[in-house]
Protein backbone atom coordinates (compact mmCIF):
# COMPACT_ATOMS: atom_id res chain seq x y z
CA UNK A 1 0.00 0.00 0.00
CA UNK A 2 2.80 2.06 0.93
CA UNK A 3 4.34 1.77 -3.05
CA UNK A 4 2.31 4.67 -4.71
CA UNK A 5 3.78 7.09 -1.97
CA UNK A 6 6.50 9.65 -2.11
CA UNK A 7 9.91 8.49 -0.99
CA UNK A 8 9.97 10.33 2.17
CA UNK A 9 6.35 9.80 3.32
CA UNK A 10 6.59 6.19 2.75
CA UNK A 11 9.84 6.03 4.73
CA UNK A 12 8.20 8.07 7.37
CA UNK A 13 5.07 5.75 8.33
CA UNK A 14 7.43 2.53 7.45
CA UNK A 15 9.60 4.67 10.88
CA UNK A 16 6.39 5.23 12.91
CA UNK A 17 5.57 1.61 12.38
CA UNK A 18 8.92 0.17 14.00
CA UNK A 19 8.77 1.99 16.21
CA UNK A 20 5.27 1.08 17.16
CA UNK A 21 6.37 -2.52 17.26
CA UNK A 22 9.24 -1.71 19.78
CA UNK A 23 6.83 -0.29 21.90
CA UNK A 24 4.81 -3.40 21.98
CA UNK A 25 7.41 -5.55 22.28
CA UNK A 26 8.52 -3.82 25.18
CA UNK A 27 4.95 -3.88 26.87
CA UNK A 28 4.43 -7.38 26.18
CA UNK A 29 8.01 -8.30 28.21
CA UNK A 30 7.28 -6.29 30.88
CA UNK A 31 3.48 -8.45 30.74
CA UNK A 32 5.66 -11.66 30.97
CA UNK A 33 4.17 -12.46 27.41
CA UNK A 34 6.01 -14.18 24.55
CA UNK A 35 7.00 -11.38 22.01
CA UNK A 36 8.85 -11.73 19.32
CA UNK A 37 12.28 -10.25 18.57
CA UNK A 38 11.89 -6.64 16.92
CA UNK A 39 12.42 -6.96 12.91
CA UNK A 40 14.91 -5.24 10.87
CA UNK A 41 14.51 -1.78 10.20
CA UNK A 42 12.60 -0.50 6.70
CA UNK A 43 14.84 0.64 4.26
CA UNK A 44 15.63 4.07 4.36
CA UNK A 45 13.94 4.28 8.32
CA UNK A 46 17.41 4.30 10.32
CA UNK A 47 18.73 7.18 8.02
CA UNK A 48 15.60 8.86 9.13
CA UNK A 49 15.85 8.13 12.85
CA UNK A 50 20.19 9.22 12.94
CA UNK A 51 18.54 12.61 11.40
CA UNK A 52 16.14 13.16 13.50
CA UNK A 53 18.07 12.07 16.78
CA UNK A 54 20.76 14.68 15.43
CA UNK A 55 17.96 17.61 14.58
CA UNK A 56 16.42 17.09 18.14
CA UNK A 57 20.23 16.97 19.60
CA UNK A 58 20.77 20.21 17.89
CA UNK A 59 17.65 22.10 19.09
CA UNK A 60 18.15 20.84 22.56
CA UNK A 61 21.21 22.44 22.44
CA UNK A 62 20.32 25.59 20.99
CA UNK A 63 17.59 25.52 23.75
CA UNK A 64 19.75 25.06 26.62
CA UNK A 65 22.13 28.47 25.04
CA UNK A 66 19.56 30.23 24.67
CA UNK A 67 17.53 29.50 28.19
CA UNK A 68 20.36 29.01 30.05
CA UNK A 69 23.74 30.52 29.12
CA UNK A 70 22.07 33.66 28.08
CA UNK A 71 20.73 33.72 31.35
CA UNK A 72 23.97 34.20 32.86
CA UNK A 73 25.42 35.46 30.35
CA UNK A 74 22.91 39.05 30.60
CA UNK A 75 22.45 38.77 34.27
CA UNK A 76 26.49 39.33 34.67
CA UNK A 77 27.05 41.78 31.75
CA UNK A 78 23.85 43.59 33.83
CA UNK A 79 24.96 43.25 36.96
CA UNK A 80 28.64 44.72 36.01
CA UNK A 81 27.53 47.69 33.83
CA UNK A 82 25.14 48.78 36.44
CA UNK A 83 28.68 48.48 38.83
CA UNK A 84 30.08 50.63 36.64
CA UNK A 85 27.36 52.86 36.59
CA UNK A 86 27.40 53.09 40.72
CA UNK A 87 31.38 53.38 40.75
CA UNK A 88 31.39 56.40 38.03
CA UNK A 89 28.38 58.24 39.83
CA UNK A 90 30.60 57.75 43.44
CA UNK A 91 34.00 59.02 41.66
CA UNK A 92 31.96 62.24 40.58
CA UNK A 93 31.27 62.92 44.42
CA UNK A 94 27.29 61.42 44.46
CA UNK A 95 27.93 59.03 47.41
CA UNK A 96 24.02 59.10 48.61
CA UNK A 97 22.79 59.42 44.47
CA UNK A 98 25.40 56.26 44.30
CA UNK A 99 23.30 54.36 47.21
CA UNK A 100 20.14 55.37 46.19
CA UNK A 101 20.75 53.62 42.45
CA UNK A 102 22.21 50.38 44.05
CA UNK A 103 19.19 49.58 46.36
CA UNK A 104 16.68 50.97 43.84
CA UNK A 105 18.15 48.53 41.01
CA UNK A 106 18.73 45.66 43.71
CA UNK A 107 15.09 46.22 44.36
CA UNK A 108 13.53 46.27 41.10
CA UNK A 109 15.58 43.15 39.77
CA UNK A 110 14.26 41.45 42.62
CA UNK A 111 10.55 42.42 42.41
CA UNK A 112 11.11 41.56 38.59
CA UNK A 113 12.20 37.81 39.67
CA UNK A 114 9.09 37.75 41.96
CA UNK A 115 6.83 38.37 39.00
CA UNK A 116 8.60 36.02 36.13
CA UNK A 117 8.97 33.00 38.95
CA UNK A 118 6.43 31.52 37.18
CA UNK A 119 6.76 32.15 33.44
CA UNK A 120 10.70 31.88 33.75
CA UNK A 121 12.09 30.19 36.60
CA UNK A 122 15.60 30.17 35.95
CA UNK A 123 16.14 33.66 34.76
CA UNK A 124 14.26 34.42 37.78
CA UNK A 125 16.71 32.31 39.86
CA UNK A 126 19.54 34.11 38.83
CA UNK A 127 18.01 37.60 39.07
CA UNK A 128 17.15 37.03 42.57
CA UNK A 129 20.95 36.37 43.28
CA UNK A 130 21.78 39.14 41.06
CA UNK A 131 19.90 41.44 42.86
CA UNK A 132 20.93 40.08 46.35
CA UNK A 133 25.03 40.52 45.25
CA UNK A 134 23.68 43.96 44.02
CA UNK A 135 22.12 45.50 47.26
CA UNK A 136 25.89 43.78 49.06
CA UNK A 137 28.01 45.43 47.37
CA UNK A 138 26.02 49.02 47.67
CA UNK A 139 26.33 48.74 51.16
CA UNK A 140 30.15 47.80 50.76
CA UNK A 141 30.57 51.08 49.36
CA UNK A 142 29.00 52.96 51.75
CA UNK A 143 32.03 52.52 53.88
CA UNK A 144 34.42 50.04 52.33
CA UNK A 145 37.23 51.27 49.37
CA UNK A 146 36.03 54.55 49.58
CA UNK A 147 38.00 57.77 49.61
CA UNK A 148 34.74 59.69 50.67
CA UNK A 149 32.44 57.16 52.77
CA UNK A 150 28.79 57.74 52.64
CA UNK A 151 28.93 55.98 56.44
CA UNK A 152 31.97 56.77 58.61
CA UNK A 153 31.92 54.39 61.71
CA UNK A 154 32.91 51.22 60.82
CA UNK A 155 30.96 49.45 63.13
CA UNK A 156 27.86 50.74 61.55
CA UNK A 157 28.86 49.61 57.97
CA UNK A 158 30.16 46.13 59.39
CA UNK A 159 26.79 44.85 60.85
CA UNK A 160 24.73 46.48 58.43
CA UNK A 161 27.38 44.35 55.65
CA UNK A 162 27.11 41.21 57.37
CA UNK A 163 22.80 41.84 57.22
CA UNK A 164 23.34 41.83 53.26
CA UNK A 165 24.87 38.61 54.03
CA UNK A 166 22.69 36.84 55.76
CA UNK A 167 19.85 37.78 53.55
CA UNK A 168 20.42 35.71 50.84
CA UNK A 169 20.69 32.81 53.65
CA UNK A 170 17.12 33.40 55.24
CA UNK A 171 15.64 33.28 51.17
CA UNK A 172 17.75 29.92 50.45
CA UNK A 173 16.34 28.00 53.74
CA UNK A 174 12.64 29.07 52.60
CA UNK A 175 12.44 27.85 49.11
CA UNK A 176 15.26 25.03 49.93
CA UNK A 177 18.23 26.19 47.61
CA UNK A 178 21.33 24.87 47.85
CA UNK A 179 22.74 26.28 45.72
CA UNK A 180 21.40 29.96 46.93
CA UNK A 181 22.93 28.86 49.92
CA UNK A 182 26.35 28.89 48.78
CA UNK A 183 26.15 32.81 47.90
CA UNK A 184 25.95 33.89 51.76
CA UNK A 185 29.00 31.47 52.73
CA UNK A 186 31.08 33.83 50.07
CA UNK A 187 29.53 36.92 51.11
CA UNK A 188 29.90 36.42 55.00
CA UNK A 189 33.55 35.42 55.12
CA UNK A 190 34.16 38.46 53.14
CA UNK A 191 32.13 41.05 55.28
CA UNK A 192 34.62 39.07 57.98
CA UNK A 193 37.63 39.35 55.94
CA UNK A 194 36.62 43.40 55.64
CA UNK A 195 36.50 43.59 59.47
CA UNK A 196 40.28 43.15 59.54
CA UNK A 197 40.44 42.58 63.78
CA UNK A 198 41.03 38.91 64.25
CA UNK A 199 38.30 38.79 67.18
CA UNK A 200 35.42 39.34 64.81
CA UNK A 201 37.12 37.46 61.79
CA UNK A 202 37.94 34.34 63.50
CA UNK A 203 35.08 33.30 65.29
CA UNK A 204 32.63 34.36 62.42
CA UNK A 205 34.85 32.39 60.09
CA UNK A 206 34.03 29.52 62.92
CA UNK A 207 30.60 30.55 63.20
CA UNK A 208 30.19 30.07 59.50
CA UNK A 209 31.97 26.42 59.85
CA UNK A 210 28.87 25.53 62.36
CA UNK A 211 26.59 26.45 60.44
CA UNK A 212 27.04 24.73 57.12
CA UNK A 213 27.77 21.19 59.38
CA UNK A 214 24.16 22.10 60.62
CA UNK A 215 23.00 22.58 56.99
CA UNK A 216 24.61 19.65 55.86
CA UNK A 217 22.94 17.12 58.48
CA UNK A 218 19.75 18.69 58.55
CA UNK A 219 19.06 19.22 54.64
CA UNK A 220 21.91 17.22 53.31
CA UNK A 221 23.56 19.88 51.55
CA UNK A 222 26.91 18.47 51.33
CA UNK A 223 27.75 20.34 48.21
CA UNK A 224 27.67 23.28 50.22
CA UNK A 225 29.98 21.99 53.05
CA UNK A 226 32.51 21.33 50.41
CA UNK A 227 32.31 24.91 49.50
CA UNK A 228 32.25 26.33 52.72
CA UNK A 229 35.60 23.91 53.72
CA UNK A 230 37.29 25.38 50.80
CA UNK A 231 36.36 29.04 51.30
CA UNK A 232 37.11 28.79 55.67
CA UNK A 233 40.26 27.30 55.10
CA UNK A 234 41.52 29.78 52.31
CA UNK A 235 39.71 32.89 54.50
CA UNK A 236 42.54 31.61 56.77
CA UNK A 237 45.69 31.41 54.32
CA UNK A 238 44.57 34.77 53.60
CA UNK A 239 44.22 36.49 57.13
CA UNK A 240 47.59 34.72 57.63
CA UNK A 241 49.21 36.66 54.44
CA UNK A 242 48.15 39.79 55.87
CA UNK A 243 44.41 40.35 54.79
CA UNK A 244 45.08 41.41 50.90
CA UNK A 245 41.32 41.42 50.17
CA UNK A 246 41.25 44.85 53.34
CA UNK A 247 44.07 46.02 51.13
CA UNK A 248 47.03 45.50 53.19
CA UNK A 249 49.93 43.75 51.23
CA UNK A 250 50.76 40.66 51.42
CA UNK A 251 53.56 39.49 54.27
CA UNK A 252 52.96 37.47 57.52
CA UNK A 253 50.81 39.00 60.15
CA UNK A 254 51.99 39.19 63.97
CA UNK A 255 51.73 35.81 65.18
CA UNK A 256 49.62 37.27 68.52
CA UNK A 257 46.94 38.48 65.44
CA UNK A 258 46.05 34.85 64.39
CA UNK A 259 45.41 31.89 67.94
CA UNK A 260 46.33 28.70 66.21
CA UNK A 261 43.39 27.09 68.48
CA UNK A 262 40.96 28.56 65.30
CA UNK A 263 42.34 26.20 62.73
CA UNK A 264 42.30 23.37 64.79
CA UNK A 265 38.58 24.02 65.97
CA UNK A 266 37.64 24.35 62.44
CA UNK A 267 39.04 21.00 61.87
CA UNK A 268 36.84 19.29 64.46
CA UNK A 269 33.68 21.00 63.93
CA UNK A 270 33.81 19.53 60.05
CA UNK A 271 35.17 16.49 61.42
CA UNK A 272 31.58 16.68 63.00
CA UNK A 273 29.56 14.83 59.93
CA UNK A 274 31.74 11.86 59.59
CA UNK A 275 29.80 10.56 63.05
CA UNK A 276 26.82 10.41 61.11
CA UNK A 277 27.40 9.07 58.05
CA UNK A 278 26.27 5.69 56.67
CA UNK A 279 27.40 3.35 54.17
CA UNK A 280 25.55 4.88 51.35
CA UNK A 281 28.55 7.70 52.07
CA UNK A 282 31.42 5.45 50.98
CA UNK A 283 30.03 5.79 47.01
CA UNK A 284 29.17 9.79 47.61
CA UNK A 285 31.69 11.98 46.11
CA UNK A 286 30.29 15.01 48.20
CA UNK A 287 30.75 13.00 51.35
CA UNK A 288 33.99 11.85 50.56
CA UNK A 289 35.11 15.25 49.61
CA UNK A 290 34.56 16.67 52.93
CA UNK A 291 36.66 14.08 54.70
CA UNK A 292 39.72 14.89 52.23
CA UNK A 293 39.39 18.66 51.89
CA UNK A 294 38.71 19.34 55.74
CA UNK A 295 42.82 17.37 56.02
CA UNK A 296 44.09 19.09 53.00
CA UNK A 297 42.94 22.53 54.08
CA UNK A 298 43.52 21.90 57.53
CA UNK A 299 47.55 20.80 56.82
CA UNK A 300 47.75 23.85 54.55
CA UNK A 301 46.78 26.63 56.72
CA UNK A 302 48.76 24.91 59.39
CA UNK A 303 51.28 24.49 57.72
CA UNK A 304 51.39 27.83 56.39
CA UNK A 305 51.34 29.02 60.23
CA UNK A 306 54.23 26.91 60.93
CA UNK A 307 56.71 28.47 58.31
CA UNK A 308 55.13 32.35 58.93
CA UNK A 309 54.80 32.73 62.42
CA UNK A 310 55.80 29.69 64.84
CA UNK A 311 58.78 27.90 62.86
CA UNK A 312 60.46 26.68 66.38
CA UNK A 313 56.95 25.43 67.44
CA UNK A 314 57.06 22.92 64.08
CA UNK A 315 57.21 19.87 67.07
CA UNK A 316 54.55 20.85 69.17
CA UNK A 317 51.85 21.76 66.75
CA UNK A 318 52.02 18.53 64.54
CA UNK A 319 52.03 16.06 67.51
CA UNK A 320 48.46 19.04 68.74
CA UNK A 321 47.39 18.07 65.02
CA UNK A 322 48.00 13.92 65.31
CA UNK A 323 46.00 13.59 68.40
CA UNK A 324 43.55 15.69 66.89
CA UNK A 325 43.32 13.72 63.51
CA UNK A 326 43.70 10.71 65.56
CA UNK A 327 40.66 11.00 67.78
CA UNK A 328 38.31 11.94 64.83
CA UNK A 329 39.81 8.58 63.16
CA UNK A 330 39.01 6.47 65.98
CA UNK A 331 35.91 8.18 67.00
CA UNK A 332 34.50 8.28 63.41
CA UNK A 333 35.54 4.41 63.38
CA UNK A 334 33.80 3.36 66.66
CA UNK A 335 30.89 5.50 65.57
CA UNK A 336 29.98 4.62 61.83
CA UNK A 337 32.77 1.69 61.25
CA UNK A 338 33.32 2.96 57.58
CA UNK A 339 37.04 2.41 56.43
CA UNK A 340 37.35 4.89 54.22
CA UNK A 341 37.01 7.99 56.34
CA UNK A 342 38.57 6.57 59.42
CA UNK A 343 41.45 5.53 57.08
CA UNK A 344 42.16 9.34 55.73
CA UNK A 345 42.15 10.47 58.81
CA UNK A 346 44.70 8.10 60.20
CA UNK A 347 46.68 8.64 57.25
CA UNK A 348 47.27 12.49 57.69
CA UNK A 349 47.50 11.77 61.84
CA UNK A 350 50.50 9.83 61.24
CA UNK A 351 51.74 12.26 58.29
CA UNK A 352 51.71 14.50 61.20
CA UNK A 353 54.05 12.43 63.84
CA UNK A 354 56.18 11.92 61.24
CA UNK A 355 56.62 15.94 61.23
CA UNK A 356 56.27 16.05 65.01
CA UNK A 357 59.20 12.69 65.58
CA UNK A 358 61.53 14.88 63.01
CA UNK A 359 60.96 17.67 65.00
CA UNK A 360 61.92 16.36 68.34
CA UNK A 361 64.73 13.93 67.65
CA UNK A 362 67.78 14.29 65.80
CA UNK A 363 69.19 11.74 63.35
CA UNK A 364 69.44 9.29 63.37
CA UNK A 365 67.04 8.64 66.50
CA UNK A 366 64.76 10.00 64.93
CA UNK A 367 64.74 7.05 62.66
CA UNK A 368 64.17 4.83 64.84
CA UNK A 369 61.11 6.04 66.25
CA UNK A 370 59.70 6.33 63.17
CA UNK A 371 60.30 3.01 62.24
CA UNK A 372 58.74 2.10 65.44
CA UNK A 373 55.18 4.52 64.02
CA UNK A 374 55.12 2.06 61.22
CA UNK A 375 53.91 -0.77 63.05
CA UNK A 376 51.64 0.80 65.15
CA UNK A 377 50.33 2.04 61.61
CA UNK A 378 50.11 -1.62 60.97
CA UNK A 379 48.20 -1.90 64.34
CA UNK A 380 45.61 0.52 63.72
CA UNK A 381 44.89 -1.05 60.26
CA UNK A 382 44.12 -4.24 61.51
CA UNK A 383 41.84 -2.20 63.98
CA UNK A 384 39.96 -0.53 61.08
CA UNK A 385 40.21 -3.92 58.83
CA UNK A 386 41.55 -1.39 56.12
CA UNK A 387 43.84 -2.40 53.40
CA UNK A 388 44.49 1.47 52.00
CA UNK A 389 46.18 1.79 55.26
CA UNK A 390 48.06 -1.34 55.59
CA UNK A 391 49.45 0.14 51.81
CA UNK A 392 50.08 3.91 52.44
CA UNK A 393 51.65 2.63 55.51
CA UNK A 394 53.86 0.32 53.64
CA UNK A 395 54.77 2.91 50.93
CA UNK A 396 55.79 5.74 54.02
CA UNK A 397 57.92 2.95 55.52
CA UNK A 398 60.33 2.19 52.21
CA UNK A 399 60.30 6.11 51.81
CA UNK A 400 61.83 6.58 55.26
CA UNK A 401 63.97 4.07 54.77
CA UNK A 402 65.29 4.94 51.37
CA UNK A 403 65.34 8.38 52.91
CA UNK A 404 67.71 6.66 55.94
CA UNK A 405 70.14 5.21 53.70
CA UNK A 406 70.61 8.31 51.90
CA UNK A 407 71.05 11.02 54.40
CA UNK A 408 71.69 9.35 58.14
CA UNK A 409 75.10 8.08 59.43
CA UNK A 410 74.28 4.61 60.37
CA UNK A 411 72.93 2.93 63.61
CA UNK A 412 73.09 -0.51 64.89
CA UNK A 413 69.84 0.27 67.01
CA UNK A 414 67.95 1.97 63.78
CA UNK A 415 69.57 -1.15 61.50
CA UNK A 416 67.93 -3.34 63.91
CA UNK A 417 64.62 -1.49 64.36
CA UNK A 418 63.45 -1.46 60.64
CA UNK A 419 63.84 -5.51 60.27
CA UNK A 420 62.30 -6.21 63.74
CA UNK A 421 59.57 -3.74 62.19
CA UNK A 422 59.37 -5.41 58.78
CA UNK A 423 59.39 -8.86 60.46
CA UNK A 424 56.56 -8.35 62.58
CA UNK A 425 54.84 -6.15 60.07
CA UNK A 426 55.05 -9.25 58.10
CA UNK A 427 53.71 -11.64 60.73
CA UNK A 428 50.46 -9.39 61.86
CA UNK A 429 49.71 -9.42 57.77
CA UNK A 430 49.79 -12.79 57.81
CA UNK A 431 48.32 -13.35 61.04
CA UNK A 432 45.22 -11.21 60.04
CA UNK A 433 45.47 -11.44 56.49
CA UNK A 434 41.50 -11.96 56.16
CA UNK A 435 40.92 -9.08 58.58
CA UNK A 436 42.96 -6.61 56.57
CA UNK A 437 41.31 -7.71 53.05
CA UNK A 438 44.65 -8.63 51.97
CA UNK A 439 44.39 -11.24 49.21
CA UNK A 440 47.72 -11.54 47.67
CA UNK A 441 51.09 -11.81 49.53
CA UNK A 442 52.81 -9.44 47.24
CA UNK A 443 53.23 -6.43 50.19
CA UNK A 444 54.02 -9.15 53.20
CA UNK A 445 56.62 -10.73 51.01
CA UNK A 446 58.22 -6.70 50.48
CA UNK A 447 58.75 -6.79 54.32
CA UNK A 448 59.52 -10.05 54.42
CA UNK A 449 62.47 -8.75 51.54
CA UNK A 450 63.14 -5.62 53.64
CA UNK A 451 64.16 -7.89 56.98
CA UNK A 452 66.05 -9.85 54.84
CA UNK A 453 68.16 -7.25 53.56
CA UNK A 454 68.25 -5.33 56.90
CA UNK A 455 69.40 -8.19 59.07
CA UNK A 456 72.05 -8.51 56.58
CA UNK A 457 73.16 -4.61 56.60
CA UNK A 458 72.65 -4.28 60.23
CA UNK A 459 74.76 -7.38 61.04
CA UNK A 460 77.46 -6.15 58.73
CA UNK A 461 77.95 -2.81 60.63
CA UNK A 462 76.86 -4.32 64.02
CA UNK A 463 79.64 -7.38 64.59
CA UNK A 464 83.14 -7.05 64.32
CA UNK A 465 84.52 -8.05 60.08
CA UNK A 466 85.89 -11.41 61.02
CA UNK A 467 82.43 -12.86 62.62
CA UNK A 468 80.40 -11.12 60.06
CA UNK A 469 80.22 -14.87 57.66
CA UNK A 470 79.70 -16.59 61.15
CA UNK A 471 76.54 -14.18 62.06
CA UNK A 472 75.24 -14.18 58.95
CA UNK A 473 74.86 -18.47 58.97
CA UNK A 474 73.59 -18.29 62.63
CA UNK A 475 70.85 -15.85 60.89
CA UNK A 476 70.08 -18.42 58.25
CA UNK A 477 69.68 -21.09 60.84
CA UNK A 478 67.27 -18.71 63.02
CA UNK A 479 65.23 -18.28 59.87
CA UNK A 480 65.30 -22.53 59.50
CA UNK A 481 64.18 -22.95 63.02
CA UNK A 482 61.42 -20.02 62.55
CA UNK A 483 59.88 -21.50 59.65
CA UNK A 484 59.53 -25.08 61.46
CA UNK A 485 58.07 -23.02 64.54
CA UNK A 486 55.58 -21.02 62.57
CA UNK A 487 55.45 -24.34 59.95
CA UNK A 488 56.08 -21.22 57.25
CA UNK A 489 58.02 -21.99 53.97
CA UNK A 490 59.00 -18.29 53.31
CA UNK A 491 60.99 -18.68 55.90
CA UNK A 492 62.84 -21.29 54.71
CA UNK A 493 63.60 -19.40 51.56
CA UNK A 494 64.94 -16.80 53.43
CA UNK A 495 67.15 -19.53 55.02
CA UNK A 496 68.21 -20.87 51.86
CA UNK A 497 68.97 -17.30 50.21
CA UNK A 498 70.52 -16.28 53.41
CA UNK A 499 73.12 -19.11 53.14
CA UNK A 500 73.32 -17.98 49.63
CA UNK A 501 74.89 -14.69 50.51
CA UNK A 502 77.24 -16.07 53.22
CA UNK A 503 78.87 -18.10 50.39
CA UNK A 504 79.58 -15.20 48.22
CA UNK A 505 80.52 -13.17 51.34
CA UNK A 506 83.00 -15.56 52.00
CA UNK A 507 84.71 -16.31 48.69
CA UNK A 508 84.41 -12.50 47.57
CA UNK A 509 85.63 -10.47 51.01
CA UNK A 510 86.48 -12.81 53.84
CA UNK A 511 89.05 -15.43 51.64
CA UNK A 512 91.55 -12.80 50.84
CA UNK A 513 91.16 -10.53 54.44
CA UNK A 514 90.28 -12.94 57.24
CA UNK A 515 92.30 -14.44 59.46
CA UNK A 516 93.30 -17.92 58.53
CA UNK A 517 91.51 -19.25 62.32
CA UNK A 518 88.74 -17.56 61.64
CA UNK A 519 88.67 -18.47 58.28
CA UNK A 520 88.53 -22.23 58.96
CA UNK A 521 85.87 -21.91 61.38
CA UNK A 522 83.55 -19.65 59.37
CA UNK A 523 83.85 -22.13 56.37
CA UNK A 524 83.36 -24.93 58.61
CA UNK A 525 80.61 -24.09 60.49
CA UNK A 526 78.80 -22.34 57.30
CA UNK A 527 79.85 -26.20 55.77
CA UNK A 528 78.02 -27.89 58.62
CA UNK A 529 75.07 -25.83 58.27
CA UNK A 530 74.62 -25.84 54.44
CA UNK A 531 74.54 -29.97 54.46
CA UNK A 532 72.19 -30.20 57.52
CA UNK A 533 69.39 -28.46 56.12
CA UNK A 534 70.48 -30.44 52.93
CA UNK A 535 69.91 -33.20 54.75
CA UNK A 536 66.52 -32.08 56.12
CA UNK A 537 65.29 -31.21 52.56
CA UNK A 538 66.35 -34.95 51.73
CA UNK A 539 64.04 -36.34 54.54
CA UNK A 540 61.32 -33.94 53.44
CA UNK A 541 61.56 -35.09 49.95
CA UNK A 542 61.45 -38.85 50.98
CA UNK A 543 58.25 -38.65 53.39
CA UNK A 544 56.79 -36.35 50.80
CA UNK A 545 57.16 -39.66 47.79
CA UNK A 546 55.23 -42.15 50.51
Amino acid sequence: MTEHLPGPERDAILLSLHRLEERITRLEAHLGMSASAPGPVPNGASQIAVSQEAAVDEAELEQRIGEFGLAWAGSIVFLLGFVFLMTFTLNQGYSLLSAAMGYAAASGIYLLARAWQRSFFYLARILVSASLLLGYYTTLRLHYFTASPLIGNSQIAFALLLIFAVLPLLLALKIQSQALAGLPVFLVLMAALLSDHPHVMLPLVTLQAVLAVYLALRYEWWRLLNLTICLVYLTHMLWLINNPVAGHSIRAIAADQYPLAYPFLCAAVFALPTLFFNREASADVARIGVVFLNCLGCSTVLSLAVVALHPKDLALIALVAFGLLLVCSAAQWLRTHLQFAASVYACFSYLALTIAIYGYARVPEAFLWLALQSFLVVSMALWFRSRTLVVVNAVIYFGILVTYWIISPVSDWVNFSFAFVALLSARVMNWKKERLTLRTDGLRNTYLGATFLMVLYALCHAVPASYVALSWTLTAVGYFLLSLLLKNVKYRWMSLFNLLATVAYLFLVDLARLDPKFRVVAFLFLGLMAVGISLFYTKLRRHAAK
